[in-house]
């Protein structure tokens, strides 16, 4: 998703402009031509560095305020839950004097059921029968109110539960009501609790995202202003060797353009990677032939032409590069060691350096290049089958 610069090659973009430039050349503005294309890549990384912070500073607001939120959320949450265990308490609490007024009114009917009954055993005797077994009338008559007054508090009992058991289903009721209520309420701050916590999830990930690459364009920042000052460095000390050496390259039998298709190989062995070919998950692309040998394997030149640069750069390891007529130049890299040094005039078919792994590789071998000036092409035209 995010695309760094690749310094190596601005590195050697700026190696490559600086060695093309005629010995002897005092036009300021052209000497520093190859510094101008990193620095216009540090100007605008710099800028976007500033942005993606000014994004993350957001980002990192954003947070904080869905965090207070989430915060806010989740004390509702207790809150309701807290109500809600209450709430079933009461409903608990009401339901078992439900039953225990069912139990009194089930009671008091049972208790009446016998009443009724005795009194009806009582009555097949008949009233007289009853006033002719007592003696007393007197007596009598305390009977009579005795079953009055018990069949009367009875039912004004019966009347009494019964009113207190529809006082506690109206209660009961009431209370589930209130809990359906409170229940809603929980579901709708869960939900919005979700919400948040995907809202969090959400800029946490593209935080994260921002923050690896940010981390990435302050690692390339890094590496660029470090490329800024070698290849200055290196513009300066290409200029007093070049300055040294003959303005003309090394004559060749043949033009260099001539030798298209007939190139012989730097090395012999399996190719890793091919020009074209994608890297780094397809951001990139091989700008040359990676050819495996064992270390120490003589690497030898495809042309004549003239050492211009021989050194480290990043990635590319020690590097030896030689310079043929037309502008064209052919580049060794990942060497372990070089035969010649800037100047050396060189044969086709010279060993100029040994296969190695230099530039942080496991696998030994070289790495060759064509160029046009600055500019890759791809080798496998030029190369004899």
């Amino acid at each position: 998703m995010f695309r760094r610069a690749s310094c190596p090659a601005l590195a050697l973009a700026a190696v490559l402009a600086a060695v093309c430039l005629p010995a002897g050349a005092d036009s300021i503005g052209d000497k520093q031509k190859a510094l101008d294309t990193v620095r216009d890549k540090i100007s605008a990384l710099q800028k976007q560095v500033e942005s993606d912070r000014g994004t993350r500073d957001d980002l990192a607001r954003q947070m904080q305020d869905v965090e207070r939120k989430l915060a806010d959320a989740r004390q509702a949450v207790r809150e309701v839950d807290a109500k809600l265990d209450a709430q079933q308490r009461k409903i608990s609490d009401t339901e078992a004097q439900q039953a225990q007024a069912q139990a009194a009114l089930a009671a008091r009917r049972d208790s009446l059921a016998r009443q009724v009954r005795a009194e009806y055993i009582l009555g097949r005797q008949g009233e007289t029968q009853l006033l002719l077994n007592l003696d007393d009338a007197q007596t009598v008559g305390r009977m009579l109110s005795y079953y009055g007054y018990l069949q009367r508090a009875q039912l004004a009992a019966i009347a009494q539960i019964r009113e207190h058991a529809q006082q506690l289903q109206a209660l009961a009721d009431r209370l589930q009501e209130e809990n359906d209520q409170l229940v809603a309420l929980q579901q709708d701050q869960k939900k919005t609790l979700a919400d948040l916590q995907g809202q969090q999830q959400a800029r946490a990930g593209l935080l994260t995202q921002l923050k690896s690459r940010l981390s990435g364009e302050e690692d390339n920042l890094a590496q660029l202003k470090a490329d800024e000052r070698s290849i200055r460095k290196l513009i300066e000390s290409l200029k007093k060797a070049l300055a040294t050496l003959p303005p003309d390259v090394t004559p060749s039998n043949e033009a260099f353009t001539k030798l298209r298709g007939k190139l012989p190989w730097p090395v012999r062995g399996t190719l890793l990677a091919r020009y074209g070919d994608g890297k780094a998950d397809g951001r990139l692309k091989w700008n040359g032939d990676w050819i495996a040998a064992s270390e120490g394997t003589p690497v030898r030149s495809v042309a004549r032409g003239r050492a211009v640069y021989v050194g480290w750069m990043h990635r590319y390891g020690l590097i030896v590069l030689v310079e043929h007529d037309g502008g064209y130049f052919s580049l060794y890299g990942h060497c372990a060691g070089a035969n010649v040094k800037v100047g050396d005039p060189v044969r086709a078919g010279q060993t100029i350096a040994t296969a190695g792994n230099t530039g942080g590789y496991e696998q030994a071998g070289v790495y060759f290049e064509i160029r046009k000036g600055a500019d890759a092409v791809n080798p496998n035209s030029w190369l004899a089958r």
